[in-house]
Order: structure tokens, then sequence, then C-alpha cells
């Protein structure tokens, strides 16, 4: 019972993730994690939702969860960096850039969204 449940609000968070409905993704990736807690792909998915939503922290411990389950996913380093990027904390990122590199990542790409974010955030804060 408990695996279809998961797995249909794990489902149903993906769909509202892809229809923009991303606040509601966050809380059917929740109850998906409250029932499968060992779960890595929940939590990536968690942390990119949060991510999209501006929750750089919630993100990087979702992305953090994701990494502790599946030491292997680029992907969830890559993007952790992003989120440190955005909060200013430069040594947490540049040591998961050289993690998903290490994984598989091109580091290229990873730079260059981190640059991004970077030029957001410093604009951010000359219109506050």
């Amino acid at each position: 019972m408990s695996q279809e449940l998961w797995k249909s609000y794990f489902e149903t968070g993906l769909e509202s993730a892809k229809s923009g409905l991303v606040e509601t993704a966050v809380d059917y990736f929740e109850w998906a994690a409250k029932i499968k807690p060992d779960n890595p792909e929940i939590y990536y998915n968690l942390g990119v939702s949060y991510m999209t939503l501006g929750k750089m922290n919630d993100s990087i411990d979702s992305f953090t969860k994701s990494i502790i389950l599946d030491g292997d996913n680029s992907d969830a380093f890559a993007n952790r960096a992003i989120c440190y990027a955005y909060i200013d904390n430069e040594s947490e990122c540049s040591q998961d850039i050289e993690m998903a590199v290490s994984k598989g990542a091109i580091e290229s790409g990873i730079r260059e969204a981190v640059r991004v974010i970077k030029e957001k955030r410093k604009k951010e804060k000359e219109l506050t």
C-alpha cells in the first residue's frame, strides 16, 4: 500500500512541477519523502522545486539528503553548487562544482550557470 502511495505522490509531484505548480509539487514530494525517506530521487526533485521557488537553504538541504543517499548524482552536486553561489557560499560552491565534474558533469555548463546566478543575485542586491 505505502509503496504505491509514495509513488503516486512522487509522480503527481513531477506532473505538478511540469505544469508550473511548483508549490503543489513541493507538497507532493514532501509527502512522498515521509513515506519513502530512502529515495534520493524524491529529495533531488524536492531540491529542484525549492530552487525554482528561490528557497535556496531548503533546496541545499534536499540536495544534501539526495547526495547522502546517492553520492553519484552529478546533477545534485551541480544544483547544490548553484544554490551555494546564490547565497554567496563560495567555498561550498567550488567544492560542489569539483564533485559534480568528478561525477561526470560538464564543468563549463555548471560554471556558466553559477555565473548567471551570481549576476542575478548582484542585480537583486542592487535593487534593495
